[in-house]
């Protein structure tokens, strides 16, 4: 009996788990069922979402490459296989017979403009509908400069600043950049000594570094030491891409406007906190005082002291508070682009002129002559060099910094006869990259030809196929300055020396898809011997001759502040605290029309940081 109940209760024990088995597999499928289903109505929702937004061109009849799920066109920017330059330059060279092409950036929707006479409309009489560039991503801080504000913030902005690259301004600057092109002569003199081969972009990058921390914030950077350096770390992060402004550029070109839209802040590895700390030290140091510099740091205390600025337009008033997060993002973006685009063109130019000597001799003739004419390199002196200015064009052509330009439509607007109407908030890009290498504009695009910018020649160019510095109202505020730096630091270095190839030097620069502007991909493809073209009689511009006898005495009255202490920054940037050593110098008076005629240069103020710790 126990036995059958026993058999009996293992029967229905089975009998029970079998059942349960059963329920547990059907459960399992169910979910399965589930699952799979809301994974295909998420994939479908996707697929025709996307398919929706990637055929906004083709439903217009705008020709295109055809784009990928989530990265559109730009895919190869991304993964930083291209830059952004390179990219649409691949695009504006793929339908040569279109006047415009359709690409996606993301989900988003941009036309490439091709036609010279579009890109005018856009950058230039029509300019009240694209007066804003589009690049600013976030809400951030570091983002409220000149180059990515919109809207009447940019134009109150830009009306004030303007003054400041006039020609009087830029005269006073010149024995500033005099001083930063001796310690470029003396530092070179070191290497020649060794004779050995050097990269010529650091030797470019040490000199603009030098000038523009003189010229706008009246700082000595120490560029030209061979110490780590502050300055130089910063100035190269400037440059690089981080994570986090890749994973912000990846999301808001997937979801256009998200960024902001969720307040998130582009911080950019603090960098706007560094200048924040850099500019409330110098407002310490000079605010109530007489502005004796007159340079940037002097234009924006200046503005700071009105506390707010002003523009009148036709039918209203702009205005704009300038405080201290104001002036540290105007002096982010000074800082950036008085280094980069200046070092960038000097060293591309000196590559070139390596691989073609008659140019260089022919460079160097007529730099000597019109030194020994003035006395020394002036502004005057820089006028009399037509052909370096022409080989400074050639250069920017064959290597525009910014390869590509973004311009936003703020109105709906149509394309001058074309059908093809744009919304507002719709981005528009021009090659620059593309437009100085079509052939149509510039015969053998590939060839350095400096002639191509002669006076006849340069007269018969259509309008807009050169843009190294943009055009129109938004064209780059510091372009004149960059031009003067660069050819003040070029007719110094050649009055002096001359360059060779080196066995290391490649022609054919390999350009840096990482890099936010124009590049090349290793340092030492241009490299160069650098040797002595003969004993320059070149007087020195800036030397303790030079100072007046009250100027020198007055070195002796050190001063020390403290500037950018350790405490207050990452220790990402510097493993040193710094302070600051006041100095008062006399401008140089020897190699200018005013000592000619008695008259003395202003004393001005610098900075110069030194290591206490």
């Amino acid at each position: 009996m126990t036995k059958l109940f026993l058999l009996f209760s293992y029967i229905s024990v089975t009998a029970g788990r079998k059942r349960q088995c059963a329920s547990s597999a059907q459960k399992y499928v169910n979910m399965n069922y589930y699952v799979v289903s809301v994974f295909l109505i998420i994939a479908y929702t996707i697929y025709f979402w996307l398919k929706k937004k990637y055929s906004y061109w083709s439903d217009k009849g705008v020709p295109g490459p055809s784009p990928l799920p989530a990265v559109g066109n730009f895919g190869e920017v991304f993964a930083q296989k291209k830059s952004p330059g390179q990219l649409v330059a691949h695009f504006y060279r793929q339908y040569p017979d279109a006047k415009y092409i359709g690409v996606y950036q993301g989900t988003r929707p941009i036309l490439i403009l091709r036609d010279p006479e579009l890109v005018k409309h856009v950058m230039i009489k029509d300019f009240s509908h694209f007066q804003d560039r589009g690049v600013s991503l976030s809400n951030g801080e570091i983002e409220k400069n000149l180059f990515a504000l919109e809207g009447n913030a940019w134009r109150v902005l830009r009306h004030r600043l303007t003054p400041i690259f006039t020609t009087g301004k830029l005269k006073t600057m010149v024995p500033l950049i005099l001083k930063s092109m001796d310690k470029l002569l003396d530092y070179t003199d070191k290497i020649v000594e060794k004779n050995v081969d050097h990269e010529i972009r650091s030797l470019a990058s040490k000199y603009t570094l030098d000038a523009i921390g003189s010229c706008a914030f009246g700082v000595e950077m120490d560029a030209f030491s061979e110490e780590e350096n502050v300055y130089r770390k910063v100035a190269n992060r400037i440059f690089t891409i981080d994570l986090e402004t890749r994973v912000y550029q990846f999301i808001n070109a997937l979801f256009p406007g998200i960024i902001k839209k969720l307040g998130l802040k582009l911080k950019r590895g603090n960098l706007h906190e560094f200048f924040l700390i850099m500019v409330n030290q110098i407002l310490k140091e000079r605010m109530g005082k007489p502005k004796i510099r007159k340079d940037f740091m002097d234009f924006m205390i200046e503005l700071k002291e009105e506390g707010h600025i002003t523009r009148k337009g036709d039918d209203s008033t702009a205005e704009l508070d300038i405080t201290d997060v104001i002036m540290a993002a105007q002096a982010f973006v000074f800082y950036a682009a008085g280094f980069e685009t200046s070092s960038a063109t000097m060293s591309f130019l000196i590559h070139e002129i390596s691989h073609n000597y008659d140019i260089q001799d022919r460079l160097y003739k007529e730099i000597s002559t019109a030194i020994n004419k003035h006395g020394g390199i002036t502004y005057e002196a820089l006028n009399d060099m037509p052909y370096l200015e022409m080989v400074l064009d050639e250069t920017l052509r064959k290597y525009p910094v910014v390869g590509v330009l973004l311009r936003k439509c703020g109105a709906e607007y149509r394309l001058p006869d074309t059908k093809i109407i744009l919304r507002k908030g719709d981005l528009v890009m021009i090659s620059a990259y593309g437009l100085h290498y079509d052939p149509k504009y510039y015969p053998n695009p590939e060839e350095f030809n400096p002639e191509r910018f002669s006076p006849e020649n340069k007269s018969k160019l259509p309008s807009c196929v050169y843009l190294p510095f943009g055009d129109g109202p938004r064209n780059c505020i510091g372009m004149r300055f960059a031009k003067v730096q660069s050819m003040i630091g070029i007719a110094g270095f050649l009055n002096k020396f001359k360059v060779e190839t080196s066995p290391k030097a490649k022609k054919v620069l390999e350009i840096d898809p990482k890099s936010i502007t124009l590049m090349s991909k290793d340092g030492n493809s241009v490299a160069t011997l650098l040797s002595y073209k003969h004993k320059s009689t070149m007087p020195k511009f800036y030397t303790a001759k030079s100072v007046d006898h009250a100027s020198r005495n007055s070195q002796d009255n050190v001063v020390k502040h403290k500037l950018l202490n350790k405490e207050k920054l990452p220790n990402s940037f510097w493993t040193k605290g710094c302070h600051v050593k006041e100095r008062l110098m006399a401008a140089p008076r020897s190699f200018s029309a005013a000592s000619q005629t008695g008259r003395h240069f202003p004393t001005i103020r610098s900075w110069r940081l030194e290591n206490i710790y």
